[in-house]
């Protein structure tokens, strides 16, 4: 009885090794094939075209004289590191082993024809030269694509919202930019600062007043960082109520040009519509964005003379000359 219980153990035992090992060298195979076949095949370099669709919008990009746009958005500028890392991420995705391999599972991980969370097209011309569908999530930032090319499906490391289908989320939001150095003059209600020997000046200072250089600075940079928050068109509309412009600032660069930023507010709303004077769009620009500016008042840039200031002696006046008399 022992030695046919010893031969069951054995019997077992030499089973989990087999299992075991058969693991190993599946999950060896596993990374061998994860780390040499790449999911698309295409030459980032000739890419110049990316339409990407949700089932309900999409947006696509164009590459002109290097640049990425939004032919859509009347060939508005896009965040060109987004959509340069978005390509990098697609160059470089893995196969791992397939999840499946049927028709019948495409629409269940959402990556068919008909169905997907994202499908992604990258063009050179009017030519595509890869095409990937993006579905479900098994795990944190992990999805199943498909190539279009084929029925397989893979788990993969990728991020969906990397791959937005709306034009507001490929906007360049800073396309607003100034170089700080550029500018000569600010105007505001109640303010005008301007530049002398690269320090800021407010305008018509008291004898007892001088400009706080701090506040300033911190006004100049919060107009020169300004940032929107979305495209409105290029159609001016009255409920942008454009005609009631709630604030307004001017601002000269040093070459001479002038930038008019005309902010309004549609009744209700949470936001400001800006039109500057050099661009065709309109845009929404954030609450919080605009109204420290807005309250920026002439009595935050100018501060009282300190007592050193005012005491200075100016020219020879105040120094005791010596007696030239002779003895």
């Amino acid at each position: 009885m022992m030695k046919k219980w010893i031969f069951i153990l054995s019997g077992l035992l030499a089973v989990q090794f087999i299992l075991t090992a058969a693991v190993t060298l599946t999950g060896e195979d596993y990374e061998a094939f994860q780390a040499e076949e790449k999911v698309l095949s295409f030459d980032k370099k000739e890419v110049d075209g990316l339409r990407i669709e949700d089932g309900t919008d999409s947006v696509s990009l164009k590459k002109q004289e290097g640049k990425w746009l939004l032919p859509e958005s009347g060939d508005f500028p896009a965040n060109q590191s987004s959509v340069e890392q978005l390509l990098g991420k697609l160059a470089t995705l893995k196969k791992g082993w397939p999840v499946a391999k049927t028709r019948s599972a495409l629409r269940r991980f959402k990556v068919d024809e008909e169905q997907f969370e994202r499908k992604l097209v990258l063009l050179s011309g009017d030519e595509a030269q890869a095409t990937l569908y993006v579905g479900t999530s098994p795990g944190f930032r992990k999805v199943h694509i498909r190539p279009a090319n084929g029925d397989e499906v893979y788990a993969v490391m990728f991020n969906t919202w990397d791959a937005a289908a709306k034009a507001d989320e490929w906007i360049d939001k800073d396309v607003l930019t100034l170089d700080e150095s550029d500018v000569d003059r600010v105007e505001m209600p109640g303010v005008v600062l301007h530049w002398k020997d690269g320090k800021p000046k407010v305008a018509d200072l008291g004898e007892k007043e001088q400009t706080n250089e701090k506040e300033s600075r911190s006004l100049l940079g919060k107009l020169a960082k300004l940032r929107i928050q979305s495209l409105m068109g290029t159609g001016a509309k009255p409920e942008y109520q454009q005609d009631k412009s709630a604030f307004e600032v001017k601002i000269t660069r040093k070459g001479g040009e002038i930038l008019n930023y005309r902010f309004s507010k549609s009744e209700g709303a949470s936001y400001y519509i800006l039109k500057r004077s050099d661009l065709d769009h309109y845009f929404k620009v954030a609450e919080y964005t605009l109204n420290p500016i807005k309250e920026t008042t002439r009595e935050k840039l100018v501060q009282a003379k300190s007592e050193k200031t005012s005491s200075e002696p100016t020219g020879d006046k105040g120094v005791e000359k010596k007696s030239s008399t002779r003895p």
